[in-house]
């Protein structure tokens, strides 16, 4: 284990929860809500069945590893609508169109409550994963809806409160890939060249085993930060690939680590996409940054590689503190600072020239002139105060509890501007104030980036990752780092009903930075 992020605060659940108001409603929600059933005359044009049970997969050369995972089956619709990503192979991948009405079979065969949430998705409340949902172990939650979200890069994970990092770092994971007219009219790179990379990191014992926080999860306020960085749930990933152009989706997977790529051959990264899907026209940029929850689609060209040669993607780690421990990490030599945590393999095959195009769509961002409050945006304080995280001063409470604050009016659109004022690195600010980056999801929306301010000169740790900052196109997370105001436009245009905004360092999420908000007709 990596010792110096190992900041222990001995807080406990009744801590956290103190002085919590808790109603009839959210503590009959202890004992869970009836499951959600499959709703007679809803014809699905694809209907999944997904399993989340304990299993194994192959992470490290040597023992397999044991892991929680989802599996599952195809029960109608395209037999490529479920897959697993190469690598360990215990990674999901459900490939649906937009406009289709899609049915899974939730089960739960953990020896514990969990629930999915559907990441990025613009669906109604029963279906959106809320923890007040979660299922027990043997029960089933069916979820219908119809993929209203544009074409890109979406994702699903548990979400059931203060168990969400323990079950995402015992291996529960998957990509939600949506496809459109749209962007099948850019004439992308696609099947074998249409590539999804999940980065994570973990830590294991000497027979393969992960390692987890010694499972205290209320004792990590720094979040977890682990001895080897993975892709697709492997170590020293590598992929042979074709000469010629390759879609490639990032990801950050981690409980709690930024990341900060770059190539091994010098070239900038072309991207075309970030989380809300396909920007209107590619973005040339030395580096990525990506926190926990973003995700960025690149272009990337390999025609100019010789059959057998290779280029890297490189990684440095960072912690929420903005340490930057990748040295301390094991694996491959580092080069120039950043780990080598995958490599792609040219082959013979030459495949024919394809251009990247000049215009890839027409994302349908926000307009500002319509926010009802662009003259006084909505003010989201970050702070962890004397150990406890909060938004606003306040933490996650009772299940359907609802502050005055946190009530927005449906059809209407707003700025939002999360505050996270303090000092650049590790350490305690004023008040007792700890000084951390924190990447901050809404839930039920995307949302366009407006603008990021400092309360102070930036220092070189801020300019080296804004180099790699994505607020480009449609976004659902955006990285907060200390010191910063970071202003974002969203318009609740359907679905009334209760949400969450959040930090997804999955440790504070946990640890209560999370408040619903509550969507009003």
């Amino acid at each position: 284990m990596i010792h110096r992020r190992q900041f222990l605060l001995s807080l406990g659940a009744a801590g956290i929860l103190a002085g919590s108001r808790r109603s009839a409603l959210a503590a009959a929600m202890d004992h869970g809500l009836p499951a959600a059933e499959a709703t007679p005359g809803f014809d699905p044009h694809v209907e999944l069945s997904l399993r989340a049970e304990p299993g194994t997969a192959a992470m490290l050369d040597g023992a397999p590893t044991a892991v929680w995972r989802y599996s599952g089956s195809v029960l109608k619709g395209p037999a490529d609508a479920l897959g697993f990503l190469d690598g360990a192979g215990h990674i999901p991948v459900i490939r649906v169109r937009r406009g289709q009405r899609l049915r899974v079979h939730f089960d739960n065969a953990l020896p514990e409550a969990s629930i999915v949430h559907w990441h990025g998705l613009n669906i109604v409340q029963r279906m959106d994963g809320h923890p007040m949902y979660a299922i027990d172990p043997g029960q089933r939650h069916v979820y219908e809806f119809e993929v209203g979200n544009r074409a890109g890069s979406y994702w699903f994970h548990p979400h059931p409160h203060e168990r969400t990092s323990w079950q995402v770092y015992q291996g529960m994971t998957g990509m939600l890939l949506i496809s459109d007219e749209e962007e099948e009219a850019a004439q992308l790179p696609a099947g074998e060249q249409d590539l999804a990379l999940v980065i994570q990191d973990r830590s294991f014992d000497g027979g393969n085993q992960l390692v987890y926080l010694n499972n205290v999860r209320h004792n990590w306020m720094m979040g977890f930060a682990g001895e080897r960085v993975l892709v697709n749930g492997r170590a020293d990933y590598r992929r042979e690939v074709a000469r010629g152009a390759h879609r490639v989706r990032l990801f950050n997977g981690s409980n709690a680590t930024l990341y900060h790529l770059r190539w091994s051959n010098g070239a900038p990264f072309t991207v075309i996409g970030t989380d809300g899907g396909l920007l209107a026209r590619p973005v040339e940029q030395p580096a990525l940054t990506l926190g926990v929850g973003e995700r960025a689609d690149v272009w990337v060209d390999f025609s100019g590689l010789e059959a057998g040669a290779s280029v890297q993607l490189l990684a440095e780690s960072w912690t929420p503190s903005l340490q930057h421990f990748t040295s301390e990490q094991l694996g491959l030599p580092l080069v120039d600072g950043a780990r080598l945590i995958a490599s792609f393999v040219a082959t013979a095959q030459q495949i024919p020239v394809q251009a990247l195009p000049a215009q890839l769509s027409t994302p349908p961002l926000p307009v500002l002139e319509q926010a009802v409050n662009a003259s006084a945006p909505r003010r989201i304080e970050i702070s962890m105060m004397m150990g406890s995280p909060r938004l606003n001063g306040r933490s996650f409470g009772a299940m359907d509890e609802v502050h005055d604050s946190d009530r927005v009016k449906l059809g209407t659109t707003e700025v939002w501007e999360f505050v996270n004022e303090g000092g650049m690195g590790m350490g305690m600010g004023m008040g007792g104030m700890m000084q951390m980056a924190h990447p901050m999801h809404v839930h039920n929306v995307s949302f366009r980036v407006l603008s990021r301010t400092r309360s102070a000169a930036a220092s070189a740790t801020h300019q080296h990752l804004a180099t790699g900052f994505t607020d480009h196109g449609l976004k659902d997370v955006v990285l907060v780092l200390p010191g910063e105001r970071v202003q974002v436009l969203m318009a609740f245009e359907n679905h009334a009903g209760l949400y969450l905004y959040h930090c997804h360092i999955l440790e504070h999420e946990d640890l209560g930075m999370m408040r619903n908000y509550l969507v009003e007709t």
